[in-house]
């Protein structure tokens, strides 16, 4: 089998605000759906999922090969497949849907924000983002066609190439605050392992964080610093910080993380008003499951699926499963 035609998938730059934006796109059906992604990776994390998308069979397929040397091989590590036009994981993809999949503002391919941002500018980069996109696939030239002509019509089209939204960890507090701002800009919302809900912290956190705030002098003592990783990972692991993703960060990104983590997004709940489908790992102790019960109780309209032996990564972990349900949801 060939490689994937191109106009099927292909990655793209796009300027929004002066900041270089790269995207993944796959399909050229007329309804957008828009991943994003979580903290500290890029949109390549979905590939797998989008894969499934385009069509579950030849994943499994590729997953069933076994090699002569016996050796296991990583699955989906080449291009799509090209397949007949009418196949997908969703029913249609390559007539209803296509798949966008953009590396956020200080990540993967794109470039860092300008300054320090907080949850509010990546919400409006999302907006000019599809906005961008949709124009570039054409939607906003046929509505501009169509007014001239008939403005019920144009009225029309604009409704039903609303988005769907699909939220990941950190991409989840994007696509819940922007669902929440503008509820009229989107079809459904899909939220995994998204983070917001904001927890007190216990006593024993509470003195953990004084002791890593204040240890880098303690620390640089010569006989104490060897005892540094230990506590940092203690506390890592019992307050549930990210420590990798906040040390890995650039300076200016590491000021964004700490204005991301500030804002609680538990009252913007109550404002969705989407169709909303909710996937949880039952192992997730990122944002665990508990945060995913928060959101179905304040969001109407909204499920909740759980997907057992699943952590935070389900999405790209049991990449299958998630499609599947997301599949289901939206048709």
């Amino acid at each position: 089998m060939s490689p994937v035609n191109p106009k099927k998938i292909s990655e793209k730059q796009v300027k929004i605000d002066g900041l270089k934006i790269n995207y993944k796109i796959i399909g050229d059906g007329k309804t957008p759906i828009v991943l994003l992604h979580g903290w500290g990776v890029s949109g390549d994390k979905y590939l797998e999922l989008a894969r499934w998308f385009y069509d579950p069979e030849i994943i499994k397929s590729l997953k069933d090969i076994k090699p002569a040397n016996k050796t296991p091989q990583p699955p989906l590590s080449g291009e799509l497949i090209d397949l007949p036009p009418d196949k997908g994981g969703l029913g249609v993809v390559n007539s209803q849907f296509t798949i966008i999949i953009p590396d956020l503002p200080g990540f993967g391919k794109s470039d860092e924000p300008k300054e320090n941002w907080d949850l509010d500018d990546y919400v409006e980069f999302v907006d000019k983002f599809i906005v961008k996109t949709n124009r570039k696939g054409g939607f906003e030239l046929v509505k501009d066609l169509l007014k001239k002509i008939d403005s019920t019509k144009a009225a029309q089209i604009e409704e039903k190439i609303k988005p769907i939204l699909i939220g990941h960890s950190f991409g989840g507090r994007i696509a819940i605050k922007y669902a929440a701002k503008y509820p009229e800009k989107i079809d459904k919302l899909i939220l995994t392992g998204a983070a917001g809900i904001k927890h007190k912290l216990t006593a024993k956190q509470k003195a953990l964080f004084i002791l890593v705030k204040t240890g880098k002098a303690i620390f640089s003592l010569p006989i104490i610093n060897k005892f540094q990783k230990p506590v940092y990972n203690i506390f890592s692991k019992i307050a549930r910080s990210r420590k990798k993703d906040y040390y890995n960060a650039s300076p200016r990104m590491k000021e964004i993380m700490k204005n991301i983590l500030a804002e609680d997004l538990t009252d913007y709940l109550d404002k969705i008003k989407n169709p909303t489908l909710l996937v949880w790992g039952r192992k997730d102790k990122t944002t665990p499951l508990a945060d995913g019960g928060i959101m179905k109780s304040r969001i109407k309209n909204c499920e909740l699926r759980i997907v057992n032996n699943a952590n935070h990564s389900l999405p790209y972990q049991k990449a299958e499963e998630f499609g599947e349900i997301v599949g289901e949801f939206i048709k």
